[in-house]
């Protein structure tokens, strides 16, 4: 289990050129294989689909986060970008993790954000059913 905040991230939040409340941000699985997700040097979408000569799989299916919000946690002493629950459709498709991503146009200019594979186990099969991701303490958290 891992997440990942890639540099871009990083560099955005702090040059102050991605809004985490009203940017469009969306999300992907990751399927196949995922040797190299965690590199926080991945610049694209491209970049991870690239990995492992092209056996790295980007699901077709790109869902962009709805009732982003930005919230500031005391009690916990963390802040967090949180976003409604996610519902992938179901296909054949064996998901390893799922990347939060700034959705710019094609995946040769789609900037990761983030990557979980946290709660996948060995891989969550979406052919029967499909998949709900829920994200109870944000998709995102700064501690």
């Amino acid at each position: 289990m891992a997440e990942t905040v890639y540099n871009q991230l990083k560099h955005r939040v702090m040059s102050g050129t991605l809004d985490l409340d009203a940017s469009d941000i969306r999300a992907v699985l990751i399927g196949i294989n995922k040797t190299g997700v965690n590199n926080p040097d991945l610049d694209f979408l491209s970049d991870i689909d690239a990995l492992n000569a092209g056996a790295t799989t980007l699901n077709a299916n790109r869902i962009a986060l709805t009732t982003k919000v930005v919230t500031l946690d005391d009690t916990n002493d963390r802040a967090q970008a949180g976003a409604d629950t996610i519902t992938f459709p179901a296909e054949a498709f064996i998901a390893l993790g799922i990347c939060f991503y700034l959705n710019v146009g094609a995946d040769t200019t789609n900037v990761p954000l983030m990557f979980s594979d946290t709660g996948f186990g060995s891989g969550v099969d979406l052919t029967s059913g499909g998949m709900t991701y829920s994200l109870p303490n944000g998709w995102l958290r700064g501690t």
